[in-house]
C-alpha cells in the first residue's frame, strides 16, 4: 500500500493474516496514535497516512516478537525440546503419534549408511505449549547399534536418551532449515490452514566414527519459532 490507499476491512484483514479482529483493531489503533493511518466516517474507511514500509520494518518486527511469544530455537544444538523450553521456562507436552520399526526412503536409508532404502525405527511425535501445536516431528535411529530403543520413554529428547542409556557420543549436528508451506497431517497436528509457512528443520547428529546417530525432520510454526545460530572462529581470523 501506498498513502492515501484504502486498507482492507478488519474481517478481510483478519482473514488474509490468520489473526482475530480484536488483534487487528488494536494493531489499528496503535497504528493510528502515531499517525499512520487515519479513519474517516462512514464508507470512507481507514486510510494510510504516513510512508511507513521501511523506516518501521525492524520496530514492527520487535513488537511482534514480544507480543508473539517467540520461542528461541538453537540450530545445530543436541539437546532436546524439554531442555530448550526448560531453559526459557517453558514445559512441553509430548504425545507420541507413532513409534515402530518400519522401511524408510532411500534419502533417509543414505543418512545411515544404506545403499537404498533401509528398516528403521521411526518415531513420529506432537509437542505443544501453552496448550498450543509447536512442532510435529519424524526421528529415526538405527535399531541394530542401539538394540530395544522402543522400550524407552519416547516422550523425551532422542538425542539425549541415545548418549545416556547408550553412550551415544555426538560430535558435530547438521542442519538444514528452510520455509516450506505446511499440507496434511503436518498442517492439521500444528493445527495450520493449508499452505501456512512453517520452518522445516533437517538434523542429524554425528558420532565421533562418522555415523549418523539421530535424523530428525521437525516443523514449527513459522509465526512461533525463532531460530538463532552461533558459530566460533579461530582467533587469528
Amino acid at each position: 500500500l501506498v498513502v492515501g490507499d484504502r486498507l482492507p476491512s478488519e474481517r478481510e484483514l483478519a482473514q488474509e493474516l490468520m489473526v482475530s479482529r480484536s488483534t487487528i483493531r488494536a494493531a489499528l489503533a496503535y497504528m493510528r496514535e502515531r499517525g499512520e493511518i487515519v479513519t474517516g466516517h462512514g464508507r470512507e474507511g481507514t486510510i494510510l497516512a504516513k510512508d511507513i514500509a521501511d523506516a518501521s520494518a525492524q520496530e514492527r518486527i520487535e513488537v511482534n516478537t514480544k507480543s508473539a511469544r517467540l520461542i528461541e530455537r538453537p540450530s545445530g544444538s543436541a539437546d532436546g525440546v524439554p531442555s530448550m523450553l526448560a531453559s526459557q521456562g517453558l514445559e512441553c507436552k509430548t504425545v507420541v503419534l507413532d513409534a515402530r520399526v518400519c522401511e524408510c526412503p532411500e534419502g533417509i536409508g543414505r543418512a545411515f549408511g544404506f545403499r537404498g532404502s533401509a528398516s528403521l525405527i521411526r518415531i513420529e511425535r506432537q509437542r505443544a505449549v501453552l496448550d498450543e501445536p509447536l512442532s510435529y516431528e519424524q526421528t529415526y535411529v538405527d535399531q541394530r547399534i542401539y538394540p530395544h530403543f522402543l522400550d524407552c520413554d519416547m516422550t523425551e529428547s532422542i538425542s539425549q536418551l541415545l548418549q545416556v542409556r547408550y553412550g551415544a557420543k555426538v560430535a558435530t549436528v547438521q542442519e538444514m532449515i528452510q520455509v516450506v508451506p505446511a499440507f496434511g497431517r503436518c498442517a492439521k497436528l500444528l493445527s495450520l490452514e493449508s499452505g501456512t509457512p512453517v520452518l522445516y528443520a533437517v538434523s542429524r547428529a554425528v558420532g565421533e566414527d562418522g555415523r549418523t546417530i539421530v535424523l530428525s525432520h521437525d516443523m514449527f510454526p513459522a509465526n512461533k519459532v525463532r531460530l538463532t545460530t552461533s558459530r566460533s572462529l579461530s582467533p587469528d581470523r
